[in-house]
């Protein structure tokens, strides 16, 4: 069973109209990676989720029939974003460089490993992160899978 998400929770005043880097280190801790609902009008639940999908706002990971499937729907979705947020990144500052991007606004980008060309980084990717690397094709998609 997922874990049961919070159901027109209270949130802080300007939540979805403030940069996430403006954002207090207890209001990261309390609504970061975590996921709400909000119920619409015709009864359905908006899921939503402030995981740096959106600069400025929570994201919305999409709509549910009832509670049940909202919950299903939060946990579904977030695990996907964390898999597609937690991987490296092919950084080009004066040399390339391959980078984990930081998980909050209030961390910083850790720097894995430097080389002197993009070739080099992309072999290091292709080693160590093999699953990074079969995502970093310019359609997103892996072994085959349909646009």
């Amino acid at each position: 069973m997922p874990a049961r998400i919070p159901l027109d929770p209270k949130l802080p005043p300007g939540f979805d109209d403030t940069p996430n880097e403006d954002r207090t280190k207890d209001e990261l801790d309390a609504w970061w990676d975590h996921p709400f609902g909000v119920t619409r009008a015709d009864g359905r639940i908006d899921v939503r989720c402030l995981h740096g999908g959106s600069w400025d706002r929570s994201t919305s990971l999409g709509i549910a029939e009832d509670y049940d499937k909202a919950c299903a729907l939060a946990a579904e979705k977030l695990a996907e974003w964390l898999k597609y947020r937690e991987r490296p990144t092919l950084s080009l500052d004066l040399k390339p460089s391959v980078v984990m991007m930081p998980q909050r606004p209030d961390e910083e980008m850790r720097v894995i490993a430097t080389f002197e060309t993009t070739e080099e980084a992309g072999a290091y990717i292709r080693e160590h992160y093999p699953q990074a690397a079969a995502r970093a094709g310019t359609t997103g998609r892996q072994n085959g899978e349909p646009a």
